[in-house]
């Protein structure tokens, strides 16, 4: 019982030493970028902007339609805050994972297999989004503008945020790591990514049919999107377990994907892939 209740405790002091070291490498990164002030603020303001429009346009939308099958004004602007953060947490702590694929198609992974640190931890947080930092500040100003906070209501937003955003680094790991497989998969891993954020962006009630199988499978924009809203518009337990157990699932498919593709890396059967 001591020993289980020891490696526990090994596991969780493991956990908490990659997030220490997580936001080490991040911190370093940001301060590297403001060296170049002019460059930094241009990047963070520049997606302020295009984040503005686009919320906009749903706006001017709402002023001539009243609702989308039940989805007016105030869920978009719970999405956009969602789908903003979310995925700004992601880029800013672990835009690597966004470039597995071509880590792994050009022979580059061979850096941090060097390394005594998890290989896929390194690789996702080896580069930072300086640009996303916009998002995450767009994403909270909208959801302090328009998503009646409350200090409960605040607190349930950065953990859907963090889990939602977790769901997305898991897609992204799973797609990218095909390229293990199917040799330069990085490009089309790319555009289901891009696919992903823009199928959140939409109403979740416009989805029907096959397209709605998709949302919920292939790409889980369900997941990210319509569950984190009826979560914040109401209290719902099993909302969350649903949400809970999507992360866990795509976590272990993610980390079971990315190892048995790193030992046929490791074993050069990809050679002819970094060619």
């Amino acid at each position: 019982m001591f020993q289980l209740m020891g490696a526990d405790m090994h596991q969780i002091r493991r956990v908490f030493s990659y997030l220490g070291l997580t936001l080490e490498v991040t911190k370093l990164s940001i301060l590297s970028a403001m060296e170049y002030r002019v460059s930094f603020l241009t990047q963070v303001v520049g997606m302020i902007i295009n984040d503005l429009g686009l919320v906009l346009v749903w706006l001017i939308f709402f002023q001539k339609f009243t609702s989308v099958n039940g989805w007016g004004f105030p869920e978009m602007a719970l999405l956009f805050a969602i789908s903003t953060v979310n995925h700004s947490l992601l880029m800013i702590f672990a835009r690597g994972a966004h470039h597995l694929g071509r880590f792994i198609a050009r022979g580059e992974l061979d850096y941090f297999l060097s390394y005594p640190k998890n290989v896929l931890w390194h690789a996702c947080v080896s580069k930072t989004d300086i640009s996303s930092i916009g998002d995450l500040i767009f994403g909270l100003g909208i959801f302090f503008l328009f998503g009646q906070p409350t200090f409960e209501k605040f607190i349930a937003f950065l953990g859907i945020s963090i889990v939602t955003a977790l769901i997305i680094f898991n897609f992204n790991v799973i797609t990218q790591s095909l390229t293990f497989y199917f040799g330069n998969f990085e490009e089309a891993a790319e555009q289901m990514h891009h696919a992903l954020l823009g199928l959140a962006l939409y109403p979740q009630t416009s989805f029907y049919g096959g397209l709605k199988i998709v949302t919920l499978t292939v790409l889980p924009a369900f997941f990210i999107a319509a569950v984190p809203v009826q979560i914040l518009q109401g209290f719902n337990l099993s909302l969350w377990l649903t949400l809970l157990v999507f992360w866990l699932t795509t976590s272990l498919l993610a980390v079971f994907v990315f190892q048995k593709g790193l030992r046929r890396y490791e074993s050069g059967s990809l050679i002819n892939v970094h060619l």
